[in-house]
């Protein structure tokens, strides 16, 4: 069987936009890691991924988050947004990267529907891209900064950004030439359930939307609104994934668990476009 490393190595040669986080240049294989024309090296990790942040960054997503991240993907209640971002993408094959990739769900989902695509993960995480690794699929994992991103001018025909912040002067120069932005952010009934539960407000979408037309020519849009009926244990997985009851203890997270509401509200906008030249 193929291993996670030797499935790296073969995506990063079908994409062949790597580059390094010391001077910019290419990094191609050498051994088993990678190096630049100026001798500077990264290890290619035996999970699967390379590590090509200059300098640590922290984070405050750990591996229950994560885990509890894959539950809920595996309970299929989150396919409405792939399929939505699938329609948005353009017709043909497709390189894509998948900005703030998490766990990697949305882009091996991709991957997996269209085996021809090519596709790489960043996230700042080590933890969530070394849940990544476990999806089979061939795709480029990094760590890295979305600040700036390790790969190539025009290397993407589309990038893939997923309630995460978005850096659209990155997204402009890693994209081809009519290469697609598609951003996914929260409707303000997203997550509802928890947000009643701890007293929050419902989530303000202007200004996102705002920020992205500035930024975007927005051709197309969708709309994912859908109340998922959830048993006690995914509503327990809910409520350890997402990053809103990150300030809470995890004493506290249990006990709000403890009183699962009968539905949770998945509302997310979807929007795609090009990215302006400056």
């Amino acid at each position: 069987m193929q291993s996670k490393r030797e499935r790296f190595f073969q995506a990063a040669e079908g994409l062949h936009a790597l580059r390094c986080p010391v001077c910019g240049g290419g990094l191609a294989r050498q051994g088993e890691g990678l190096a630049c024309a100026q001798g500077h090296t990264r290890d290619v990790n035996r999970k699967g991924y390379v590590h090509l942040l200059s300098r640590p960054h922290p984070t405050y997503y750990d591996q229950e988050l994560f885990q509890a991240r894959r539950q809920v993907f595996a309970s299929g209640c989150y396919l409405p947004v792939v399929e939505a971002v699938e329609e948005l993408l353009p017709e043909g094959p497709q390189r894509i990267l998948d900005a703030g990739c998490g766990e990697g769900y949305y882009l091996a989902q991709l991957l997996s529907r269209h085996p021809a695509w090519h596709g790489a993960g960043v996230d700042i995480s080590k933890e969530a891209i070394e849940k990544a690794t476990d999806w089979p699929r061939e795709a480029v994992w990094c760590v890295g900064d979305l600040g700036r991103l390790p790969f190539a001018e025009e290397a993407f025909t589309a990038v893939l950004d997923v309630l995460t912040p978005a850096n659209y002067g990155e997204f402009r120069r890693v994209l081809a030439p009519g290469g697609r932005l598609v951003k996914v952010y929260p409707g303000p009934e997203y997550l509802q359930e928890i947000r009643r539960a701890r007293h929050m407000p419902l989530y303000e979408d202007a200004e996102v939307g705002e920020y992205l037309s500035a930024h975007c020519h927005v051709e197309a849009r969708r709309h994912v609104h859908v109340h998922v009926p959830v048993t006690p244990e995914l509503w327990h997985a809910f409520v350890w994934m997402t990053p809103l009851n990150q300030d809470l203890p995890p004493a506290q997270k249990e006990a709000l668990a403890a009183h699962p509401a009968e539905t949770v509200t998945l509302d997310l906008h979807l929007a795609a476009g090009t990215m302006p030249t400056e």
